[in-house]
């Protein structure tokens, strides 16, 4: 999937432009009285289910050791045009969404008690039900009292097992309320029904895609047993692709007439082992399935959608040319910012006021990224980054008005799977191609020469627009380029020395990032700083302030006056939390600075400057000292337990360097021993880990180089990989001695 902000995608079709929002009509209380506790009984009691899965509470002996089991966990969902209830048979304003859930849980140990001690539930309409037991080792039930129960800030905090598939990623105004259960132990089985209501204001819409649902069949415990059933009426589309052996949903027969029922369902599955170097959602079993619904068969033209009642389960080049060209044209509509402007008008605008300052006839390559970086001051004050086809159409278009030739070209995340594999239109992504260039969806800080992590060396199409009268359209099959080793690095440079009065070492540390490695880090880097405020200068655009004046143009600048100050306090923070994480040492900060931020094509690479001290790296033996210079490389990945037997293939995500040069000044009257000790090489197809300890003239060089040579690896490269791994996590704890002369 693109990388996001925090908001969702907001989806165009050709009829209509939808925001989900679902619309919860009972005004939620911030205290729950016993009338509704009752009703919530009441109605989770209607809807129990007796699914002989849930007549047992022991769990397999072969899963004695985990934290916790689930032995039962099932979701019946059903998508209705009308309430079933007959209370809003006349009002064909909402589709209702009703959601039945069964939940039940072996705990094994203290951290399993401790990870469900509290329950979460919602309550939104009246309908809504809710109730919760512990089963004792004796048998005993007992009922968890929710009379005590507190609402929540975000229904993000209540956990999986507890949200709705509704809620979870909408706007939606659902409460969710939270009650500790007590007197809870290793060996009780916790169990609840939960039954909720939802609408969705369809009034005036044809179109609406409910949220893509994306579920891993391993859980953080194993699972005994695991359904989902969807109930779809006739006016609703569904579609599902199960990979890596997860089962797949099967088309039964619905109980209501003109229903279709869809039905998933795993059995007996464990927890997954390998954690590191790997993506869950190609490597571990997953079943992905979305709801649509719409009142015109016309959708069909511009979504990736199959027939009523069809059990869809993936979608042909052409299939996917055809919407994909749909969508990147409809993206001229696609609201770019605040006030609603088009982007088809922001291109107009834009070239227009460029031709008048002067800049719309640059040269070629200047053009080229003035307009890349036009386009990504935009996304700057927007909460989720523009959509790919949005980025991608207004690039084309700007291209258009110098009669620049570039090629549209569609693909998919490589970690979510191949283009076989889409389903859902978000998972298209779109690509610009210009001469030998290619051109990606920008984000707050990236460039136009800049290759993004999830794209290397993917699988691709061009896409032509197609013909008005045949529907033809040409595709031609491509890979895109993919990443060297060189290409992404990030090196340290630590200039040390100790200081015999505090017993810290004090550091002053230059970073250089480039590649795919800065894009990594550069969000944080520059986090607390204010480099908003200037980006206009890469491109020669407005400032934020050039069209405000009188008492606009002041509070403009008592606004920033006030982030300014905000900042000098938060960025300090930030620096030193980071330290303390990289080095899980106690750490005191003295100074940040950033030399290049890597945003843009003069300064592409992204340099900082830290100065701070850190505690436990030095120890005293007498009159000796030992110094952890190799410390200096921050902490390292340890791979331990089941988990150094490898059952995945190993995924890197893309080639990298990390390379550490730490200089230290010999304290007068000192001498150095131990360095020899420090040097080491291993390197093989994997990757490599080197160290070079050396002293000259009164200074230890320490140079370590850490590298990923590859994407992607066969299971059975583990132990080379691990090789260098072990390597860079035992140096971190090797010490140089400094003996008096």
């Amino acid at each position: 999937m693109p990388r996001m902000k925090p908001n969702s995608f907001l989806k165009y079709s050709l009829l209509f432009f939808v925001q989900l929002t679902f619309c919860i009509s009972i005004h939620a209380q911030s205290i729950i009285d016993e009338d509704f506790l009752e009703v919530l009984s009441t109605n989770a009691k209607a809807h129990t289910d007796n699914h002989p899965a849930f007549s047992i509470s022991a769990a397999p002996d072969k899963w004695k050791n985990e934290s916790a089991v689930i032995i039962g966990y099932k979701r019946s969902i059903t998508f209705d045009k009308q309430s079933t209830s007959g209370l809003f048979s006349g009002n064909k304003a909402f589709v209702y969404l009703f959601e039945a859930v069964h939940f039940k849980v072996k705990l094994q140990d203290r951290n399993a008690v401790q990870t469900f001690m509290e329950v979460y539930f919602r309550f939104g309409e009246r309908e809504d039900g809710f109730a919760a037991k512990i089963i004792k080792h004796s048998g005993e039930a007992v009922d968890v009292d929710l009379s005590d129960a507190v609402q929540i800030e975000s229904k993000s905090e209540a956990p999986e097992f507890y949200q709705s598939f509704f809620d979870k990623n909408s706007a939606s105004e659902t409460r969710y309320y939270k009650v500790a259960v007590p007197n809870l132990e290793a060996g009780d089985v916790l169990e609840y029904t939960a039954y909720t209501k939802s609408k969705l204001n369809v009034k005036g819409t044809g179109y609406v895609e409910f949220d893509p649902q994306y579920e891993l069949c391993s859980k953080r415990y194993p699972v005994m047993f695991n359904e989902i059933s969807i109930d779809t009426d006739d006016k609703t589309f569904f579609k599902s692709l199960s990979l890596n052996g997860a089962p797949e949903f099967k088309k039964e027969n619905s109980e209501a007439s003109g229903f279709f029922r869809y039905v998933f369902t795993d059995k007996d599955r464990g927890t997954v082992k390998d954690v590191n170097f790997i993506s869950p959602y190609l490597a571990n079993p997953l079943v992905k399935f979305q709801v649509i619904y719409a009142n015109s068969s016309k959708v069909q033209n511009v979504s990736l959608i199959g027939d009523k009642g069809e059990l869809k389960q993936g979608f042909s080049k052409d299939e996917l040319a055809k919407v994909a060209w749909a969508n990147y044209s409809f993206s001229r509509n696609y609201p770019i910012n605040s006030s609603g402007t088009s982007a088809d008008a922001f291109v107009n605008y834009s070239f227009a006021q460029m031709k008048k300052d002067g800049w719309a006839d640059l040269p070629e390559d200047r053009y080229v990224e003035n307009i890349y970086y036009r386009i990504r001051n935009q996304g700057l004050f927007r909460n989720n980054y523009l959509p790919d086809a949005v980025f991608a159409y207004m690039f084309r278009a700007f291209m258009d008005k110098r009669n620049i030739q570039t090629s549209l070209i569609i693909t998919c995340s490589n970690k979510m799977g191949s283009m076989k594999d889409i389903l859902f239109d978000e998972e298209i992504r779109y690509v610009v191609k210009l001469r030998d260039k290619y051109i990606f969806n920008c984000t707050d800080h990236s460039n136009p020469d800049e290759l993004v992590e999830s794209l290397l060396g993917n699988e691709a199409y061009v896409i032509g627009e197609p013909n008005r009268k045949t529907g033809d359209q040409e595709i031609t099959p491509i890979t895109l380029p993919d990443s060297k080793v060189a290409d992404n690095s990030s090196q340290f440079d630590s200039n040390a020395s100790y200081d015999p009065a505090t017993g810290t070492m004090i550091v002053a540390r230059t970073c250089t990032y480039t590649g795919i490695n800065k894009s990594r880090e550069v969000d944080d880097r520059v986090k607390f700083t204010t480099y908003m405020l200037d980006d206009f200068k890469i491109f020669n655009g407005p400032s934020l302030a050039e069209n405000l004046t009188g008492r606009a143009l002041d509070e403009y600048y008592t606004s920033v006056q006030a982030l300014k100050e905000e900042y000098k306090t938060a960025k300090p923070e930030q620096v030193e939390n980071s330290l303390k994480n990289e080095y899980n040492s106690s750490v005191k900060y003295k100074n940040f600075r950033i030399v290049s931020d890597g945003r843009s094509l003069k300064k592409k690479n992204l340099q900082i400057i830290e100065d701070f001290e850190l505690g436990n790296m030095t120890k005293h033996a007498g009159k000796k000292l030992l110094l952890n210079l190799t410390g200096l490389m921050g902490d390292q990945l340890h791979i331990t337990g089941e988990e150094r037997t490898r059952t995945k293939d190993i995924y890197m995500g893309y080639p990298r360097k990390f390379t550490w040069n730490i200089h230290l000044t010999v304290p007068a009257g000192y001498a150095v021993k131990g360095l020899k000790e420090l040097n080491k090489n291993i390197e093989n197809e994997t990757g490599k880990f080197s160290c070079e300890a050396k002293e000259e003239n009164g200074v230890v060089h320490i140079t370590v180089i850490k590298q990923y040579n590859q994407r992607n690896m066969p299971k059975e490269k583990w132990n080379e990989l691990l090789a260098f791994v072990d390597a860079a996590h035992d140096q971190i704890f090797k010490y140089v001695l400094l003996m008096p002369k």
